[in-house]
């Protein structure tokens, strides 16, 4: 597997299907300019999937849920890991570019996050509303960043990937993230000002049929995860950085504006 490339303190591992929309986020600008590097895991059945990819582009195969699959490729990419600041896992229904992803790693590194996603833009089918995008801020400080794009810093994955593979289906450990984290108040967010689209309706994607296939209610798995862990459901916002930098406090001016979803709600 190629080296990290100089100055890319990102390392995107996005688990995979045939129909990922990872080829959109390499659009929009110079490939030069990205400053993060894409791996790919594999769950299809193809021999050689994208095969047309960057060169800088890695791959590997790992069949299963994404819970399953996902740590089965971080324990094969274990010594790489060390050569980045931060690890996105986001799944692959979800829509963005280049320059959005570039800049939403920029925001990241700028305020030091542990744990981070974008927001979901406008049209996203969405499980949470507190991911939807507040158009006129740049971040949220959240006590909540969801599974299905967090961000983990090189600290927060160290204390968080021993719980990746806690429910089969995924559903549940983004409520302890925070937790094992201490709930820091400037530390998590969602970051506003790069909006990903989900693309795909909530509780549609292979993830959760193959859960199903396997005789797991994802229900039940997350209800006896709460109860295991001691966890209840906080969607909390602390503060905000406005566009223009400068630090918001008051719920009602962050909460004043908020895109329109697709659809909302677990499924």
């Amino acid at each position: 597997m190629s080296e990290q490339k100089p100055g890319r303190r990102v390392l995107v591992i996005v688990r995979a299907g045939d129909d990922s929309l990872h080829v959109e986020w390499l659009r929009g600008a110079p490939p030069e300019t990205r400053n993060w590097d894409l791996h790919l895991s594999y769950f299809g059945n193809r021999s050689n999937p994208f095969a047309d990819r960057p060169s800088d582009v890695t791959l590997s195969f790992e069949k299963g849920t994404k819970a399953i699959g996902t740590v089965a490729c971080l324990d094969k990419l274990d010594d790489r890991l060390a050569d980045y600041d931060w690890v996105w896992l986001p799944d692959d229904d979800l829509r963005a570019d280049l320059p959005t992803l570039n800049r939403f790693f920029e925001i990241v590194a700028q305020y030091e996050l542990e744990l981070a996603q974008p927001a979901l833009g406008a049209g996203s089918h969405v499980s949470y509303d507190i991911t939807l995008q507040r158009p006129h801020l740049r971040l949220r400080y959240v006590s909540f960043v969801e599974i299905m794009a967090a961000c983990f810093s090189r600290h927060a994955l160290a204390i968080c990937r021993p719980y990746l593979r806690a429910t089969v289906s995924s559903w549940g450990p983004n409520h302890l993230f925070q937790k094992l984290l201490g709930y820091p108040a400037r530390k998590i967010a969602i970051v506003d000002e790069t909006p990903c689209n989900h693309v795909r309706p909530v509780g549609r994607g292979p993830n959760l049929a193959l859960t199903r296939s396997m005789g797991i209610d994802p229900h039940a798995e997350l209800a006896d995860f709460m109860q295991i862990h001691g966890l209840t459901r906080r969607y909390e916002t602390y503060a905000a950085i406005d566009r223009r930098g400068e630090l918001i406090t008051a719920l009602d001016e962050i909460e004043r504006e908020k895109v329109v979803p697709a659809s909302i709600g677990l499924s």
